[in-house]
């Protein structure tokens, strides 16, 4: 299946083609091209061509080059150059590299020859291989044209304007294909269609070769929270094993701060063999969750998987374990019989850069619990278990969980810990408004708990939070203060040279508690005498609030949040000495009469995981 994405104004059109010289079950992503972030650069680009002979676009350390650069790379063409040297409108997407990409272009429109622009690339591929492959345009009015890759055409009757936003001027478009080579050579032909009128033209390409399949093997166990006649549902941990059961070596995907669930269910009757070996066939769902390290009952990620399969269960009177004491008799489902085979439906948050490659298998390992009745004999028991006459007590199982997948680099999770400095504009038992700068740090009153391999904010990003007291504040026998809030945190990256132009913007609710420390006997004096408390770290070593993204626009507008983010703080607010009170009464009055809080100022610390893309 073909997949079309236009943009979020057009429908999804999905159109079934095989191709010819590439395998069959590639995809196809039509999207606008409005910034250098809609091209996927990661990976092992092979070929990187910026057709117009206009020069070589660079975004980073990635440089599109001339199709001469490129002995076996072969283009039929009429001409080639850019756009606004024949009265054309010029890309203006603000970016000069991605300008220069999507301005040059190559066309054919000949009488003799046609209008298919052709582009060969000899002995550029190995048969077997799985390749990305992006295409680029830009036109300034309608021009729809049919795309053949390998001998089979993948998108008929697309229009670069179209997708453009019928638009010129504000950015072009770009064609993503993934598949697997048939061949070693790649041709690709643009042809306008219906073949009358305007020639066909195209301004770019990408060629990466795709990451071999990485194989992985997990080990986890569990026990049944609901087990009846034919349906079973398992809670489970991972991040263990291997068990001695299981042969498969890989590296694992999951690790410890992985629970899931496991619903199965059996789709035919059992069949019971000779020797009262009984096999189910079972279909299931296992639902897979990533946990944050710091906060157990943050999720970070999902993953699930659905299948079908066999529980094979050993029946058989002789060799079913008993425990007299506790009047049970445990029927064991061994290796290699049972397992699922799954599909993975749905990746979320840090599991999202995972494409799944191949069936992916669960084997089980367990036995499960069923009640002995009293003057019936054991293997009448055991019978009427697996009927459903007598209800079963409960399972415990092992689990492996082994396949393949095809990592998206591009959105792989990452890690972070931004650090700032705020002042309160705005200061009292309501609530606050708070200046932030997001710079300094890393703050020693913090150790990030995840190893931090990216930052997306620095000195050009301002931040405002406002909050709203919610719930009634409470003062324990230490004289901690809590106070729960409620609020919005907005960050916007600012531009390099023009600072009141706003780049982008990521905007969040925020939820969290105000923890001080009230008690007279901690607190310190200013140099006016003034009353100084701690809040934040220095009186609790919890996360202050958590923030869920909400909004992202600019040059923020691919980011994903994965799981909640976590705000610590640690900070100082100032209270006017009042002469006629007791220090404890003064900090006391301070928290209901917002005149006595002369202010507030605090270092923070943003973590969390985002991905882009």
């Amino acid at each position: 299946m073909w997949k079309r994405k236009v943009n979020s104004i057009f429908a999804l059109v999905v159109a079934a083609a095989l191709f010819g010289n590439l395998a069959a079950g590639a995809t196809v992503d039509i999207l606008p091209l409005n910034k250098p972030a809609d091209l996927d650069l990661s990976g092992e680009v092979l070929y990187a061509i910026n057709f117009g002979n206009n020069g070589n676009p660079t975004f980073g350390t990635f440089v599109f080059h001339q199709d001469q650069d490129y002995p076996n790379v072969i283009v039929g063409k009429s001409a080639e150059g850019v756009v606004n040297t024949w009265g054309a409108t010029y890309p203006n997407t603000g970016n000069a590299d991605l300008d220069m990409l999507l301005g040059g272009i190559i066309w054919k429109n000949s009488s003799t020859s046609g209008r298919t622009t052709s582009i060969t690339i000899t002995n550029g591929l190995t048969i077997g291989r799985s390749y990305r492959l992006q295409l680029v345009f830009y036109t300034d009015h309608t021009r729809p044209m049919s795309i053949t890759v390998g001998g089979s055409q993948i998108v008929e009757q697309f229009d670069p304007f179209v997708t453009q936003g019928s638009v010129g001027g504000k950015g072009g478009c770009v064609v993503k294909c993934a598949f697997t080579a048939g061949d070693t050579t790649l041709n690709i032909y643009v042809t306008p269609n219906p073949d009358v009128g305007d020639a066909s033209a195209i301004s770019g390409l990408i060629l990466t070769k795709a990451a071999e399949p990485t194989a992985f093997a997990d080990y986890g166990s569990g026990t049944t929270t609901e087990l009846v006649s034919g349906k079973g549902t398992w809670q489970l941990n991972w991040g263990q094993g291997p068990w001695t059961w299981c042969d498969n070596a890989a590296q694992p995907l999951l690790g410890s701060n992985v629970s899931s669930f496991l619903a199965l269910q059996t789709t035919a009757a059992a069949k019971v063999s000779a020797d009262l070996v009984a096999t189910l066939p079972i279909a299931g769902t296992l639902t897979l969750s990533a946990h944050d390290k710091s906060n157990g009952n943050m999720v970070i990620g999902t993953m699930v998987l659905t299948g079908t399969g066999v529980n094979i269960i050993d029946l058989n009177a002789s060799r079913v374990l008993v425990d007299q004491g506790t009047g049970m008799g445990l029927a064991p489902f061994r290796p290699p019989g049972p397992e699922v085979a799954l599909t993975l439906d749905q990746a979320t948050g840090v599991f999202a850069y995972i494409k799944q490659a191949g069936d992916w298998r669960l084997q089980l390992a367990g036995l499960y619990a069923m009640p002995l009745m009293k003057g019936v004999k054991l293997q009448d028991n055991i019978m009427s278990a697996l009927a459903g006459k007598v209800p079963l007590i409960g399972g415990l199982g092992d689990f492996a969980l082994s396949g393949q997948y095809e990592p998206v680099e591009s959105m792989k999770p990452k890690s972070f810990c931004e650090y700032g400095t705020a002042v309160a504009a705005q200061f009292g038992a309501a609530g606050g408004l708070w200046n932030q700068t997001w710079a300094g740090g890393p703050w020693p009153w913090h150790k990030c708990p995840a190893t931090v391999n990216a930052k997306f904010l620095g000195q050009n990003v301002s931040g405002e939070l406002e909050t709203t007291t919610t719930g009634t504040p409470t003062v324990d026998e230490k004289m901690i203060l809590r106070s729960g809030f409620s609020g919005r945190i907005t960050l916007t990256d600012h531009d390099d040279t023009t600072p009141a132009k706003i780049d982008g913007q990521i905007i969040g609710d925020v939820k969290g508690t105000f923890v001080a420390d009230a008690n007279a006997a901690h607190a310190t004096f200013d140099s006016k005498g003034n009353i100084v408390c701690a809040f934040g770290v220095t009186v609790h070593n919890a996360p202050d609030a958590f923030i869920t993204v909400t909004k992202v626009t600019g040059s923020y507008a691919d980011i994903h949040q994965a799981g909640d983010w976590a705000w610590y703080v640690n900070g100082i607010m100032t209270i006017a000495k009042v002469p006629t009170l007791s220090v404890q009464q003064n900090i006391l009055a301070a928290l209901q009469r917002p005149e006595l809080l002369l202010g507030a100022q605090e270092e923070f610390v943003l973590t969390g995981w985002y991905y882009r893309e």
